[in-house]
């Protein structure tokens, strides 16, 4: 096993990483629509960008909607529920993470991410780079789908 590759998946899973990508997404949402990111939204960030084949298959700009790019990876529709029940105890870890650190604020309307995140050229790796740009496309079209149609294309149940 290369040595190099267990720190990062260390890292990936780490609750701070994953407050990051989550404030990432957040804000990457936030300045898309205008208004917060609905709480529930946040469960489905996660999912999206630290697999890496879902990850590596995700476009690097949001010029796809969240349905068509399903439409056309139907594997990673298929796979997500699984993907999104196996975070959910590291997406709420991560969330609290961010919450404590004031890198993701709870308001009634849903997340605000009260200051901009570090960008992802910032980022000690190619991997985290990648992790952060992909967490901002998913944000974009987290902003654009109404929750209840995003859960239901991803066979996800909140």
């Amino acid at each position: 096993m290369n040595s190099r590759r267990v720190p990062e998946a260390q890292a990936l899973l780490n609750t701070a990483f994953g407050a990051y990508l989550l404030a990432t997404s957040v804000h990457a949402a936030t300045k898309k629509a205008g208004r917060p990111l609905p709480w529930p939204s946040s469960f489905l960030v996660l999912p999206f960008v630290l697999p890496a084949d879902t990850r590596k298959d995700l476009p690097t700009q949001a010029v796809y909607s969240m349905s068509a790019w399903l439409n056309d990876h139907p594997r990673h529709q298929a796979a997500f529920a699984e993907r999104a029940a196996a975070l959910t105890e590291y997406t709420r870890a991560s969330l609290r993470t961010a919450m404590r650190h004031q890198a993701i604020e709870v308001t009634a309307d849903g997340l605000l991410c009260p200051r901009t995140p570090k960008p992802a050229a910032s980022a000690g790796s190619e991997e985290v780079a990648d992790c952060a740009r992909r967490a901002g496309l998913v944000g974009r079209w987290l902003a654009a789908a109404d929750p209840a149609l995003a859960f239901n294309l991803l066979g996800v149940r909140p």
